[in-house]
């Protein structure tokens, strides 16, 4: 069987078990030979492809899919699957469209994007080794790039934009790989360094939203108020960890949250224009204003 009808299968399979928790064999088998796979003379199926099939997936996305003997069906263990399970299955879903999907182009639409991902596999090498890199890097308030060298901790997606965590100078900084000039290169072969021991992603970016994080800045306690449509889609996509219902009527998506008030988080307030009412903390809610002023005076 090719790649892409490897590749293919792994996706199906992984979406049938995440959306059907404790699913039998018997109906995986069933559903299999009713899906676009059933014309494909190679791909048969049988309880011995579906093990080997399991063990592929653990392999390439670290998910565990597990049988349960009180629901007499399979899952996936979500204790032991990675956080960053989602990104990584939509990035293989993405990437290998063209090799999954024959003539995927035609009838897939994709927005243009710089997100430097030409500098990812570079820059993960340089984390996994404790590589400190040096970069030129232009910045949009700049005209002339300068060099960087930093020890690299960790990288961050966030809206198709990648940014790199790592410290410089003493002082842990974000830089978006879109805007480094050249390839990063290590220092030297010997230029190792320690990352510290409790900074992670979750740890670092726990009270922001965003790739903003203000180092002097305490998390708030922030109430929001979303017209029920809206609320919907909040509820199916929390807008923050911390996120939780206070109120759930037909009147409105009422929601708490605990995070830093950052520019980043200002723009998604922002952007749900009428749908969304700024309940507390008051501070919050004048600066709200005060933008919402301010754009209307720009059609006066």
């Amino acid at each position: 069987m090719s790649k892409r009808a490897f590749f293919k299968r792994y996706l199906w399979l992984y979406d049938l078990i995440k959306n059907k928790p404790y699913i039998s064999y018997d109906e995986i088998e069933e559903k299999f030979f009713k899906s676009e796979f059933r014309d494909d003379i190679e791909a048969g199926f049988s309880k011995r492809t579906f093990i080997r099939d399991k063990s592929e997936i653990t392999d390439l996305f670290g998910v565990e899919i597990k049988y349960s003997t009180q629901h007499k069906g399979y899952f996936i263990d979500e204790e032991l699957t990675p956080s960053n399970t989602t990104l990584l299955m939509d990035s293989y879903r993405y990437i290998n469209l063209h090799h999954i999907f024959k003539e995927a182009e035609s009838y897939i639409a994709s927005e243009p994007r710089k997100s430097g991902s030409n500098h990812l596999l570079l820059m993960l090498d340089a984390i996994q080794n404790r590589k400190r890199i040096e970069f030129t890097y232009q910045k949009y308030v700049n005209e002339t790039p300068l060099t960087r060298i930093i020890e690299p901790y960790f990288v961050k997606e966030y809206k198709n934009r990648w940014y790199v965590i790592g410290k410089e100078k003493n002082q842990i900084k974000i830089y978006a790989l879109e805007r480094i000039v050249n390839d990063p290169v290590p220092v030297s072969a010997s230029a190792s360094y320690d990352t510290p021991p409790n900074l992670t992603p979750e740890s670092f970016f726990k009270d922001s939203y965003g790739i903003f994080k203000l180092s002097d800045e305490k998390a708030e306690d922030i109430e929001l108020s979303f017209q029920p449509l809206k609320g919907k889609f909040i509820k199916t996509q929390p807008l923050h960890r911390s996120q939780s219902i206070i109120v759930d009527n037909e009147n409105e998506l009422r929601i708490k949250l605990k995070l830093q008030i950052t520019y980043d988080f200002l723009m998604e307030l922002l952007s749900h224009g009428n749908e969304l009412k700024v309940i507390a903390p008051e501070s919050l809610r004048t600066v709200i204003i005060e933008n919402l002023e301010s754009t209307l005076n720009q059609y006066k």
